[in-house]
């Protein structure tokens, strides 16, 4: 019994002088007073400088004027189909007797 005393009382000794060591270690390490500037934080303040406001009007134009295109060029594109029909099939307005065009 006062060997496992004695024991315990030099593990509890040695925890306590790396306690203290480290203790003492610690103000020695320099805090970094600015921290360096990453290309993380360049980017977070170039995102942080676009005009959001501004960039989703003109996104909202861009498409707006792009979809009105598109549409003219698909009306283009049916009017020019409907032609091609016409010109293979002249007589369309055929009729089957009840006088329903088919």
């Amino acid at each position: 019994m006062l060997y496992s005393f004695i024991f315990e009382t030099i593990i509890f000794l040695g925890i306590g002088v790396i306690i203290f060591i480290l203790a003492r270690a610690l103000p020695r390490i320099e805090d970094e007073t600015t921290p360096p500037v990453s290309q993380k934080n360049k980017l977070m303040r170039v995102i942080q400088n676009i005009p959001l406001d501004k960039t989703d009007d003109v996104i909202k134009l861009a498409i707006h004027k792009t979809l009105r295109k598109t549409k003219i060029i698909i009306n283009k594109a049916d009017n020019l189909v409907t032609e091609k029909m016409k010109a293979v099939r002249p007589d369309s307005k055929k009729k089957d007797g009840t006088g329903i065009p088919m």
